[in-house]
């Protein structure tokens, strides 16, 4: 009886502590979480095409890698100049896109490689027999762009309200092509090309564009007005327009904005540091106006250390997201500007990260802001880089992505003007 009740006592022992050690393990402090999931599908035929609903706001991907050009070659060009076909379709995905809204219609094709060349063309869909009449080259679409991968515009594409060209043909040429005004019901077809084997899949966005106006005032740390240069740019770091604010420091712009999308205000003068803001078109109110912005430009001082919130990263990546390109080409422009400026770039990581990488992710991000900078024309030896880890982190046990994210920064130390 006492033999038995030991050998329990052993196994209940032995299941609580495999049972502790497994509760431990999920305490663990890891990179971000990846949750796999399936990729969007892709269709290398026409009357396959993945049909896609446009709505006000619509985003498609990140996709399968489309490849090779499916059981039929639609798609051939007459001629190497030819802006209304592929010279050949290599990797193809079809889409049929169904439109929900009325409006100006833009989109950008989004690498998930950006040197991945991928080209694209826009047809007006007829009806069934659609797929047949292309084949036999009786449509013509009405937008197209074969250009080149741009490493300027890291290999984005697709439609712009800022562009007027409505076919970009083969070479270095736009890498955007005209908008185009839709009505509810109507329906396209777009076949997007990557002339790369083995390449990466996409991300479609989808927008509307709408007219906003634009208004605020500068003002320096002692609160007297600054006249300063205001560039409005997109994620992609793309200047949408520009402005300058007068002596009393105000400014009113006018801009066409795609709806629910982030835009960088950039603000800059030649004694002061930059300073961004992100405005949201869906912020906006009836009157489509953004009003009543106050920025603070703060003078630039030798010795000075100034936050660059603005310049982010990917979790656990030296990669710097899209939408911080404005500014760092905004730094660029204040070191061309002050030509003996010398600063020192400081990279920092956010703490949720395991220990081992800290150090070396936080040198990273730093040397991705050089490497920037110095691909610009900016010399060597005005800039230096050092990664702090996480010792410097704003916020040491983050609570939320925003807080994760302010962690995952870099700043900017003025060690010389003059």
């Amino acid at each position: 009886m006492k033999i038995q009740t030991l050998f329990s006592t052993l196994i209940f022992l032995m299941f609580f502590i495999s049972a502790a050690a497994q509760k431990n393990s999920t305490k663990k402090i890891t990179a971000e979480p990846v949750i796999p999931k399936e990729n969007a599908k892709t269709a290398c035929d026409c009357k396959d095409a993945v049909k896609i609903n446009i709505n006000k706001t619509t985003t498609y991907g990140l996709t399968q890698p489309p490849v090779g050009f499916g059981s039929i070659q639609e798609i051939t060009a007459k001629n190497k100049s030819d802006k209304s076909a592929f010279e050949e379709e290599h990797n193809s995905a079809w889409y049929l896109l169904d439109i929900n809204y009325s409006g100006e219609l833009v989109f950008d094709i989004i690498p998930q490689d950006s040197s991945n060349d991928y080209d694209f063309l826009l047809y007006k869909y007829t009806d069934s027999t659609f797929c047949e009449a292309l084949q036999k080259k009786l449509l013509n679409p009405i937008r197209s762009n074969l250009s080149r991968v741009s490493v300027q515009t890291k290999g984005l594409t697709g439609l712009s309200s800022l562009v007027t060209n409505e076919f970009s043909g083969q070479g270095i040429n736009a890498a955007y092509s005209k908008s185009i005004e839709v009505l509810k019901g109507q329906k396209y077809v777009l076949v997007l090309d990557n002339v790369y084997p083995e390449g990466k899949g996409h991300t479609i966005k989808f927008n509307f564009v709408k007219q906003a106006a634009i208004a605020g005032i500068i003002v320096g740390t002692d609160n007297q007005p600054v006249k300063a240069e205001i560039s409005l740019t997109d994620f992609s770091g793309t200047i949408v327009t520009q402005a300058n604010s007068g002596i009393d420091g105000r400014y009113k712009f006018n801009a066409s904005l795609n709806e629910d999308q982030d835009y960088s205000l950039t603000f800059s003068s030649d004694s002061s540091f930059i300073a961004v803001k992100t405005l949201n078109t869906k912020d906006l109110k009836q009157t489509n106006t953004f009003t009543d912005i106050r920025t603070i430009l703060p003078k630039l001082k030798k010795g000075e250390k100034y936050k660059m919130g603005t310049i982010n990263f990917y979790g656990n990546q030296s990669d710097l997201l899209p939408e911080s390109y404005s500014s760092v080409n905004a730094l660029y422009m204040l070191m061309k500007k002050n030509k003996k400026m010398v600063i020192r770039i400081e990279g920092h990581v956010n703490p949720a990260y395991p220990k081992d990488d800290w150090q070396s992710l936080s040198e990273g991000r730093a040397k991705a802001v050089l490497f920037y900078l110095k691909q610009k024309g900016i010399e060597k030896e005005r800039m230096s880089s050092i990664g702090f880890g996480a010792s410097k982190a704003i916020y040491p046990i983050p609570k939320n992505e925003s807080e994760g994210a302010a962690n995952r920064r870099v700043e900017i130390n003025v060690i010389s003007i003059k």
